[in-house]
């Protein structure tokens, strides 16, 4: 049994990844439940997880070196880290930089020091998208010099942490696998990302709040082709960086739309100041993932759609007890 240590396990992304490995993997899931969205939709996932048999959870402040060294035993014998958890956010990055600077970069640090101590060599670290900034006409492509710049807070906590994890992880028997990621969304999302949210407040006759015009246009990507693309790195025996998104782009005013017609009811539009640096297009060039680990998205946004509502749907009871507004929006 290959033993794995998936941290974020109870955020968006590894709750999903977790469910598709087989039970031949021991699974270390690591979280630490933070408040950067409602944790009520955190533990409704870690309720989920903790029925797989060959799951164990694992609270941590990854931030903290001391309560890794308290849980170090745990981690011994792993062969693979998919280090996924952080602190998201392009807005918030503004308002909290220090909890963002702790959990995107200190965190990130301490993860690969523990690992290179362990002897773990397989190391796979999630960034963002949000790195590149506004991308215009062209596609993003994976280089150096977007980390020279970077466009938010957030984006430069990542690339830093990516930056950080590079210095440590480094030598020519250690794996690091950097993939970024494209506006994600699908079943237990984010609160605070926009689809979801679009589709609880067109489901409870809510205010649809739109910052901007709403033509803003992004690579909306459907999360299981995140998780194969995760498991397309997991394999990978190179240390590379990729793009993980949705070659086509959609506004935020068109996925309204889609939401309106799935939901058979009438968004109720109100528009406010865009948010700081905002930016208008990101779309990826999807080159060297296709090339290298013949990773391609697959999930249309009509079907992804009709899966995310569905399952909202399923789901809905439990979800109207979920904080989809935040303190900053008034």
């Amino acid at each position: 049994m290959e033993k794995i240590i998936v941290t974020g396990s109870c955020g968006f992304i590894g709750f999903n990844y977790i469910k598709s490995l087989d039970e031949n993997h021991e699974i270390i899931g690591i979280d630490s439940l933070n408040n950067a969205y409602d944790p009520k939709l955190k533990e409704l996932r870690l309720e989920q997880l903790r029925k797989i048999s060959n799951f164990k959870f694992l609270k941590i402040d990854l931030s903290q070196q001391s309560e890794i060294e308290k849980n170090k035993k745990y981690l011994e014998g792993a062969k693979t880290i998919v280090h996924l958890g952080a602190r998201a956010g392009v807005r918030q990055s503004y308002l909290e930089p220090e909890k963002y600077i702790r959990d995107n970069t200190s965190a990130t640090v301490n993860l690969a020091l523990t690992a290179k101590n362990l002897g773990i060599k397989n190391i796979i670290l999630a960034s963002t998208s949000s790195i590149y900034g506004d991308t215009g006409n062209n596609q993003a492509t994976e280089n150096k010099d977007e980390l020279s710049e970077p466009p938010s807070i957030y984006a430069a906590t990542k690339g830093f942490g990516e930056t950080l994890i590079k210095s440590v992880f480094s030598e020519e028997s250690e794996l690091l696998k950097i993939g970024r990621f494209f506006t994600v969304y699908g079943p237990y999302g984010r609160p605070d990302m926009s689809i979801l949210r679009f589709v609880h407040w067109i489901a409870t006759n809510e205010e649809v709040i739109i910052y901007g015009d709403g033509q803003q246009r992004r690579s909306f990507t459907y999360v299981m082709d995140i998780v194969d693309g995760l498991n397309r790195l997991k394999q990978y025996n190179k240390s590379d960086t990729f793009n993980f998104g949705s070659n086509t782009t959609w506004s935020l005013i068109e996925i309204v739309n889609k939401i309106e017609n799935y939901l058979g009811k009438k968004a109720n539009l109100v528009f406010k100041e865009r948010a700081f640096r905002d930016v208008d297009v990101v779309l990826p060039n999807l080159n060297n993932s296709k090339d290298k680990l013949d990773w391609e998205p697959l999930t249309n946004i009509d079907e992804g759609l009709k899966k995310t509502i569905d399952w909202y749907k399923n789901n809905e009871s439990y979800l109207e007890k979920i904080k989809f507004k935040y303190d900053y929006e008034k």
